[in-house]
């Protein structure tokens, strides 16, 4: 493998070097969408990233399980079924064609599998009937809730003390016993007849989706967890507190990566602010290495705002140009050194980006063609490793 990439970890606070648990393996897991509706620029954003992150890591030899679930039931799905009079699964069905259909339009050919939550509704049971038994969580009027103070970490991913938790609680209930304990099983019939359980018809809670889906796939502990940065508190905190206070295994999650916000106008992007610009929508005047380009050319840790792309298109278009004029002789014993300096430096893109341009330029005051082509080729084979191909389309 080509060096240690070092990346900035949620949870510590610092950059880390990635260390997995069985290299060259390494296990990823990525928070997929609702799929209530279509998926909008904002997850691309974070899709687009955690597939550049998967590509390049793969380029330096590491062999990448790259899991992502999507969300198929929760109570947006129900209602948006609703409106279209459909069966909910086969609402969400419809809608999961549509996301991944939209995924491969953006290039995002990384994830090694996608999976729908309602497929590990078994085990979700399974794990909050153990997590009873534990004593981690207990039963109120038909639903179970997980008791965040048998939990002491909580609140150390997002770097919360017990003054600062107090202040947001969680899922206000004159059922619960303390304001941060979140719903484990929801006595809500999402879906007509579904999901039996020892607590009666419901559905598992949101944060335990995920738990369901992960520890059977990729273990106990695996090494990457990534999303979007909203995501970090509650989803990803409680996450950390239903996996090892189930499996006793610690750390459930070896390096946290998150991507900042996409904000429009100033406000964050979001289908609950009715703000949202979709994939669909953005690829009808740009296209997806406009798309992808427009996002690497951010840092993954910067807050963006999402103003068109305008910027990536020109940029772009003058590379494509250079590229095609000088070709490329093939990949085999170019220098990446910069670029991988780049990136293995917290997955600086922008810097990546920013290196692949100026290399491009140099090469087009080259007088020899030859030597043209050998300075253009790292340029252009760095950006096909992060998904953007400069010798092909338009």
């Amino acid at each position: 493998m080509k060096g240690t990439p070092v990346f900035y970890d949620t949870l510590t606070g610092r950059k880390k070097p990635l260390r997995p648990l069985a290299p060259p393996k390494v296990s990823m897991f990525v928070c997929g969408p609702t799929v209530q509706s279509a998926i909008h620029v904002g997850h691309a954003r974070t899709f687009i990233y955690f597939d550049a992150f998967a590509r390049y890591l793969r380029h330096l030899g590491y062999d990448v399980e790259f899991l992502m679930n999507i969300t198929d039931v929760d109570e947006r799905v129900t209602r948006a079924a609703a409106r279209t009079r459909e069966d909910p699964m086969a609402y969400s069905e419809r809608m999961i064609r549509s996301m991944l259909a939209d995924v491969r339009s953006l290039n995002i050919a990384s994830v090694s599998r996608f999976e729908p939550v309602s497929r590990h509704f078994d085990e979700a049971i399974r794990q909050v009937g153990v997590l009873l038994d534990k004593g981690f969580a207990y039963e109120a009027d038909g639903w179970v809730y997980f008791d965040t103070t048998k939990f002491t970490p909580w609140g150390r991913l997002s770097h919360q003390s017990k003054r600062d938790l107090s202040l947001r609680p969680l899922e206000l209930s004159p059922r619960k016993r303390n304001l941060n304990d979140f719903a484990l099983w929801r006595p809500e019939v999402l879906v007509e007849g579904r999901w039996k359980s020892p607590w009666g018809l419901g559905s598992p809670g949101w944060h335990i989706q995920d738990t369901a889906v992960t520890i059977p796939i990729l273990g106990d502990r695996y090494d990457v967890h990534g999303g979007a940065y909203e995501l970090v508190y509650p989803h990803h905190e409680a996450e950390i507190a239903q996996a090892e206070s189930l499996t006793g295994a610690k750390p459930l999650v070896k390096h946290w990566m998150h991507t900042n916000l996409l904000k429009t106008d100033g406000l964050k992007m979001s289908k609950s602010l009715g703000n949202a610009v979709t994939v669909k929508d953005a690829l009808r005047s740009a296209t997806a290495d406009e798309m992808r380009l427009t996002f690497l050319s951010i840092h993954y840790r910067r807050e963006a705002d999402f103003s068109g792309l305008g910027a990536a298109r020109a940029r772009l278009r003058i590379m494509k140009t250079a590229a095609r004029e000088f070709g490329t002789g093939g990949d085999e014993g170019l220098d990446m050194v910069p670029f991988e300096n780049a990136l293995n430096d917290d997955f600086d893109t922008p810097r990546a980006v920013d290196w692949a341009e100026r290399t491009l330029r140099v090469a087009s005051k080259c007088s020899n063609k030859g030597e043209a082509r050998a300075t253009a080729a790292p340029a252009i084979e760095g950006l096909r490793i992060l998904g953007v191909d400069l010798l092909a389309g338009p």
